[in-house]
């Protein structure tokens, strides 16, 4: 394992946010330390520790869980979420936020570098084959209404963006997708002016992107 150098302090620099359809919509942060090597060897001992109860061996979820899959997604954004969820800016679904507010108060990820050795591991995980889906009834509105109010920040394919902090949602669990969907609905209509969805579309969208193939690894 690669000797980390202890930063001089914590520091949370503010990055340019765009509202997420599949996180809480507030902008990104860096996790303390992240200028530090990351370390993915020491992020697996952390995931397999802390997270693989929930999201499984693979880091794949639970579709029917409303718990969504990490392996594949952007490592800057997985870093960044996670510091927000420690930091309680990102509050979690009722069922699931508590957990994941209590998992990161332990010591060993209450310390500089661990998000970011966690984020490494888990960016560069394959992505799980297949996702749940919703019954595929509206998938060319789910399409138009995607590209319409979605793609700008999330890219055609939904592989996000790091320029955007958009994270990649083609291929994420339906349920999972169609929960923060509804969750912040109004938050993003008050940001996004007339590019927005309708609530009619929302489980079209969820159900059209969770068939879009994701990649290897993240992007």
């Amino acid at each position: 394992m690669m000797a980390r150098r202890r930063p001089a302090g914590l520091r949370f620099t503010l990055t340019a946010a765009a509202l997420l359809l599949v996180a809480a919509g507030a902008g990104a942060e860096p996790s303390p330390g992240a200028t530090a090597a990351a370390d993915p060897v020491h992020g697996k001992v952390l995931y397999l520790k802390h997270c693989v109860a929930c999201h499984g061996p693979h880091a794949w979820g639970d579709g029917p869980r409303e718990i969504p899959a990490l392996a594949a997604q952007r490592e800057a954004y997985l870093d960044a979420q996670l510091t927000r969820f420690a930091r309680g800016d990102r509050p979690g679904s009722a069922m699931h936020g508590p957990a994941m507010h209590d998992t990161l108060r332990a010591p060993d990820l209450n310390r500089a570098g661990a998000f970011g050795d966690l984020a490494a591991y888990l960016a560069h995980e394959p992505a799980a084959p297949r996702a749940d889906r919703g019954e595929g009834r509206a998938l060319d509105a789910g399409r138009s209404a995607y590209l319409r109010a979605c793609a700008a920040c999330h890219g055609e394919d939904g592989m996000g963006s790091d320029a955007a902090a958009a994270p990649r949602i083609g291929g994420q669990h339906y349920r999972y997708l169609l929960s923060r969907l509804r969750d912040f609905a109004a938050v993003h209509r008050g940001a996004l002016g007339e590019s927005t969805l309708a609530a009619q579309d929302e489980e079209a969208v969820a159900d059209y992107l969770s068939r879009l193939s994701p990649p290897r690894t993240a992007p």
